[in-house]
């Protein structure tokens, strides 16, 4: 393998390490702290919508937030995963690169909360965290699917 290509392989996982860190980080916030954070997105989104003349229940609200933060933070891991597996998958096998990350690092974050004060395991914020590695994923795989054919088209024409 030439050199340049190495140390792509590198900076691309090295990239999806630092963000499973930052997910990991954050699953280490007591609940005190997580909910405060959670609390402050609530409250700017609560007061956009008011402004509009929506109004809703702030702890049901609140709910929904955390569960899209969730879904957010897991559908970047995705894009990440299925980028990386672009450029140097870790097995040969692209269906195992992708579900070790689609079952390992949801299971590892949420086992990772039971140890902190006031957090918990929940497996609906598995299959939310999964759905949101299937999302990001699906997501890299089509804006590849687009930048290939728009490159390819693009070479074809001037041919």
């Amino acid at each position: 393998m030439k050199t340049k290509n190495r140390w792509r392989h590198i900076w691309v996982w090295l990239l999806v390490g630092l963000y499973i860190y930052y997910i990991f980080h954050n699953s280490m916030m007591v609940a005190e702290a997580s909910n405060e954070a959670s609390y402050a997105v609530t409250y700017k989104l609560i007061s956009i919508l008011e402004k509009y003349g929506l109004y809703t229940d702030f702890y049901v609200f609140h709910h929904y937030v955390r569960k899209l933060a969730h879904f957010t933070e897991f559908a970047g891991l995705g894009f990440l995963v299925g980028f990386a597996m672009q450029i140097c998958p870790l097995f040969k096998s692209r269906f195992l690169n992708f579900t070790l990350f689609l079952f390992l690092i949801p299971i590892s974050d949420e086992l990772i909360q039971q140890f902190y004060e006031g957090r918990s395991t929940q497996v609906s914020d598995m299959f939310i965290d999964a759905g949101g590695i299937l999302f990001g994923g699906f997501l890299i795989y089509i804006l590849i699917l687009i930048f290939k054919d728009l490159f390819l088209n693009k070479n074809t024409e001037s041919n």
